[in-house]
């Protein structure tokens, strides 16, 4: 009987012995897991965390629509917007938004025109206003800014994607570019008030890239002022192939002007590209004084204009 007894207690202390062994090894092993789970569930929360933005600026407003962001405030414009940010509250115009309604509003992100910078920048401060300045005023510059807004959002795929677009379109517009480089004369008129555009400019700098010769460059200040005075002796002068007028404000007062001073004045119709039949207007929606996303249409009219691209 002892020997029974004593049997029956060495069999239930191993197994309690063993229970207990199988049971630290089996917490050992999911104590990790577990801690990959939660870990993972953090990455997932950190990569669906939306950046709540306010935009007083519509270039970047259209680029926001690409990124597929979340957007709570627009600026008040007459230009075209993406539809889904219809109806949303408008914070003003872009040189002058209201940042108490932006504020208000109470955004992750404030996206605003990097030329209001100076205006703005202590009000932003003093509210706590997290701020990105979006430069649009050549393309490379808004190429920059359209990586910068992915980062700030964690959209930085779909920032890829658009530039990715716009290099493409590049590729395409100059394909049947020779060893020859048109020259350009690109006059930018307001009103009553006419200027060459140069390759500092955003129209300028299109040019530059599709491998035309910017005669502003010629000029005193060409390489660093966006737009210069001329004089119709300076033109003459340099006679280039093609000149390309694009306007601002007042669109049919400044194409009034633009023609006056062609067909009035006998020395222009001793340019080459006058009797060429190359004065050209560009289309003021696709070509503005600052960069947007309807730079490829833009690319792919200067490969017809320069090169003959179908």
């Amino acid at each position: 009987m002892k020997l029974n007894k004593l049997l029956a207690m060495m069999f239930v202390a191993g197994g309690l012995l063993v229970g207990c062994q199988n049971g630290t090894e089996e917490s050992t092993v999911e104590e990790p897991t577990t801690n990959e789970e939660v870990t993972a569930n953090e990455e997932v929360q950190e990569d669906v965390e939306e950046v709540r933005v306010v935009a007083a600026t519509v270039s970047a407003t259209n680029v926001l629509g690409e990124l597929n962001a979340e957007v709570i405030g627009i600026p008040t414009t007459q230009n075209p917007i993406p539809e889904q940010f219809l109806g949303l509250p408008e914070v003003g115009i872009a040189h002058s938004p209201d940042l108490e309604v932006v504020a208000s509003l109470e955004p992750d992100l404030f996206i605003i025109d990097s030329q209001f910078r100076e205006a703005h920048e202590e009000t932003l401060n003093e509210l706590g206003i997290n701020t990105f300045f979006f430069e649009s005023g050549t393309y490379e510059s808004f190429v920059e800014s359209i990586a910068g807004i992915g980062a700030a959002i964690h959209r930085e795929a779909e920032a890829a994607a658009i530039i990715s677009n716009l290099e493409n379109a590049i590729e395409t517009a100059i394909e049947n570019k020779g060893d020859e480089s048109p020259t350009v004369a690109i006059i930018f008129g307001a009103g009553d008030s006419f200027m060459l555009a140069t390759e500092t400019s955003y129209v300028g700098g299109l040019a530059r890239i599709m491998g035309a010769t910017n005669i502003a460059a010629e000029l005193e200040g060409g390489l660093q002022a966006p737009f210069l005075q001329f004089s119709i002796e300076q033109i003459l002068v340099s006679n280039p192939d093609y000149i390309l007028r694009f306007t601002h404000g007042n669109i049919e007062q400044t194409e009034a002007m633009f023609n006056e001073m062609f067909d009035q004045n006998p020395a222009f119709q001793q340019l080459t590209a006058v009797q060429n039949d190359q004065i050209i207007d560009l289309d003021f929606s696709v070509f503005g004084t600052a960069a947007n996303l309807r730079a490829p249409e833009a690319f792919e009219t200067l490969g017809q204009i320069f090169y003959g691209n179908n």
